[in-house]
């Protein structure tokens, strides 16, 4: 029925019996500190997508589900508590909306702000706990990860948005693991045939306030999904639906991508984002740290080298805003050059972008080889003396755990408040859902 994908039900089935490795789960409980970090950085700025989202609050009903905590919902008369659907579209949203969150590389797209929104809310509406949530969205993020791997190269270079695609099928996996009380294998394969008609979203949208918003749908149409399935008798989609997928979305169907599920837990390899901006941008940006350079004034010469696939992502010539500027490598290298990190509001005030950064803009190239690793960058920066500086950098060098937490942790404090960092911090430390809750909604 389920083709490829029939090794999904099974392998859901066994991790709820608590077939996950602690490491799993641990990388997912960090993943879910950086994506409250996220969406609590985001959702009281009083413009663009958290006021969008405010408004929508306020056409939502009340529900069990809590939202990012905003005054901008209070002002619009919305609520803390929205319905499980609702509150995935707004948390997934607030979740990617800076585009610092966490990306997986095998799977081309940000797995967290999907899979954890979808699996929060189903969780809040049935009562269940902290380690409920993190293991519902650690079996999703494995099958985000592997639909991504089976949608393939092909289907991202031909537009697809795979945080939004394949990351829907994660959402969906993740809410019928907190809904099924029974016969969960029929369920979740009810839940991907009906995910697998509403999976959607396009890379055009980059750049623009509606590729946040592209994660949101993708976490409320796994919920939609999943409340499908358990409609009832339950709905279910064609089980034609996975071959249209693959003939109307580009996609490669590599069957392979499933050989090791239940045994290498791939989603482990999941990539946090320590600047903000586009994870593409961010081997050249620790690249160009470590040489620990002088200003722009002194650069004679910037030469970038990635991999061809970020050509078309990262390389915007002429950005025009910072939400454009953050898929620049012109931009953010003459930027970081010039003595600003990528947090907070100083990126703002590089637009219009300013004549000595425009100028270390022009004297940067971006050359593509495709003999590099994807997760990783060059550079070469001459300065007016003549000499040379080269670096290099590949994000997928071996991280542990705990130094993860500490980078984690600093990121924290640099997006909120370090009381209420250190809040979220302690209530995943603690596994508290109550506590966690709370700090999202910022309520006592």
């Amino acid at each position: 029925m389920l083709g490829p994908l029939t090794p999904i039900p099974s392998f859901v089935h066994a991790s709820l019996a608590g077939d996950i490795p602690d490491t799993a789960l641990e990388t997912m409980r960090l993943c879910a500190l950086d994506w409250a970090y996220c969406g609590l950085a985001v959702a009281d700025e009083d413009s663009g997508i958290p006021v969008a989202m405010a408004d929508y609050a306020r056409h939502c009903g009340a529900g069990p589900a809590s939202v990012f905590w905003t005054s901008n919902v209070i002002q619009h008369g919305g609520a803390h508590r929205l319905a499980a659907r609702d509150a995935a579209l707004i948390n997934g949203t607030l979740g990617h909306a800076l585009d610092v969150d966490d990306t997986h590389f095998a799977h081309i797209g940000h797995v967290s702000t999907v899979v954890l929104p979808a699996a929060m809310a189903v969780a809040e509406m049935k009562g269940r706990s902290f380690d409920d949530v993190i293991m519902a969205a650690r079996i999703g993020a494995e099958v985000a990860v592997r639909v991504g791997l089976w949608l393939g190269r092909s289907h991202y270079q031909a537009g697809w948005h795979q945080t939004a695609t394949s990351g829907a099928y994660g959402a969906a996996v993740a809410a019928t693991c907190l809904l099924a009380e029974d016969a969960v294998e029929p369920k979740v394969t009810s839940a991907i045939l009906n995910v697998a008609g509403m999976a959607g979203g396009l890379k055009a949208q980059f750049g623009s306030p509606m590729k946040p918003v592209n994660a949101g749908l993708a976490a409320s149409q796994g919920v939609e999904a999943a409340f499908l399935a358990h409609s009832g008798q339950g709905l279910s989609g064609s089980t034609d639906v996975l071959d249209a997928v693959l003939a109307t979305q580009a996609g490669e169907g590599n069957a392979d991508a499933f050989d090791t599920l239940g045994q290498a837990w791939l989603f482990d390899t999941v990539s946090h984002k320590y600047h903000a901006c586009c994870h593409g941008t961010h081997a050249m940006l620790e690249a160009l740290t470590a040489l620990n350079l002088p200003r722009s004034a002194q650069v004679d010469r910037i030469d970038i080298t990635t991999h061809p696939r970020w050509m078309t992502v990262c390389n915007k010539p002429a950005p025009t805003t910072w939400l454009e500027g953050k898929f620049s490598y012109r931009f953010l290298a003459a930027m970081y050059l010039d003595g600003q990190d990528s947090f907070g509001a100083g990126p703002t005030l590089y637009f219009p972008i300013p004549p000595h950064v425009q100028s270390t803009m022009d004297r940067t190239n971006v050359a593509a080889d495709e003999t590099m690793a994807e997760t990783s960058c060059a550079v070469a920066v001459t300065l007016r003396d003549g000499t040379r500086h080269d670096g290099f950098y590949d994000l997928q060098r071996p991280e542990t755990l705990d130094q993860r937490r500490d980078r984690l942790v600093q990121k924290g404090r640099a997006l909120l408040h370090p009381t209420l960092a250190q809040e979220v911090a302690a209530a995943v430390s603690a596994r508290d859902m109550a506590a966690f809750t709370r700090a999202i909604r910022q309520t006592a």
